[in-house]
C-alpha cells in the first residue's frame, strides 16, 4: 500500500477515495449518521439534506465497497480500521442501500476480531462526521 505522502496524493487516490473523502470532510457539518450496533457488526445510515453532500455520500461509499471487492487498497492514514477492513475484506459482509438522501449499511462478521474492527469504523466515521478535519489531523498524529 505504499507509505508516504506522495502516494497518499497520488492521482489514483486524489481522483478517488481521497478526493470525495477530503469533500466529505469540508461538508461534515451538513452529515448525519445513525448507528446502531448489532451483536455481529453494525447497521448505519449516513445522509445529508443537502443533495450534493448526499451524493459525496453515495460516491464515497460505492467507491469504497468497489475496491474492497476488487481487493485494491490504498493509503488512507486518518483511519486505523480501513486497512484492517482491506485487509480483512473476504471476513465481513457488506450490504448497501442507496437512498436518495445518502446511504444504509449493515457490516456483520462471525469472526469477533472482525466485528471489532467494524465498530471502530463506525466510531471513526461518526468523529468524522461531527468534528471534520481536526478529528482526520488527530488520527494522522
Amino acid at each position: 500500500m505504499g507509505g508516504g505522502m506522495g502516494d497518499m496524493m497520488s492521482p489514483e487516490n486524489m481522483n478517488g477515495p481521497m478526493r470525495s473523502g477530503m469533500k466529505l470532510f469540508e461538508h461534515h457539518q451538513l452529515i448525519r449518521r445513525e448507528v446502531k450496533e448489532l451483536a455481529n457488526g453494525v447497521y448505519d445510515v449516513t445522509t445529508s439534506a443537502d443533495p450534493t453532500t448526499a451524493a459525496l455520500i453515495k460516491a464515497h461509499v460505492v467507491e469504497m465497497y468497489a475496491r474492497l471487492d476488487q481487493n485494491r487498497p490504498f493509503l488512507y492514514p486518518m483511519s486505523n480500521s480501513v486497512p484492517q477492513m482491506f485487509a480483512h475484506s473476504h471476513q465481513y459482509q457488506r450490504k448497501l442501500d442507496i437512498r436518495s438522501d445518502g446511504v444504509a449499511v449493515t457490516e456483520t462478521s462471525s469472526d469477533p476480531e472482525m466485528v471489532a474492527v467494524i465498530k471502530a469504523h463506525a466510531r471513526e466515521l461518526d468523529r468524522f462526521a461531527k468534528e471534520g478535519m481536526p478529528a482526520m489531523m488527530r488520527a494522522m498524529m
